[in-house]
């Protein structure tokens, strides 16, 4: 593939890998460990998945169309849920 296509997924796979981190970190602040346990788990598992993805980008790894579309679906469905989790309770 071309190196100026190839620099541009790496860059936009690096920022939608920091938005899910962010995403998930919050969802993790608002979320009781105790209450949802496996809700809990699966925020770890995706903030500790997007921050090396993140790292494998920052590295210049080869980074595939389908990696930074899982990663802006996950951006997306984050997008959209937001308020479903801040409702006051």
């Amino acid at each position: 593939m071309n190196t100026t296509l190839m620099s541009a997924m790496a860059a936009t796979d690096a920022f939608l890998c920091v938005l899910v981190v962010i995403a998930a970190c919050d969802y993790l602040r608002r979320v009781r460990p105790i209450d949802q346990p496996m809700l809990s788990v699966a925020f770890y598992l995706v903030a500790i998945g997007a921050f090396g993805s993140f790292l494998a980008a920052m590295q210049v790894h080869m980074i595939s169309p389908f990696t930074v579309m899982i990663h802006a679906g996950i951006v997306l469905y984050a997008w959209a849920r937001r308020g479903h989790l801040f409702v006051a309770r």
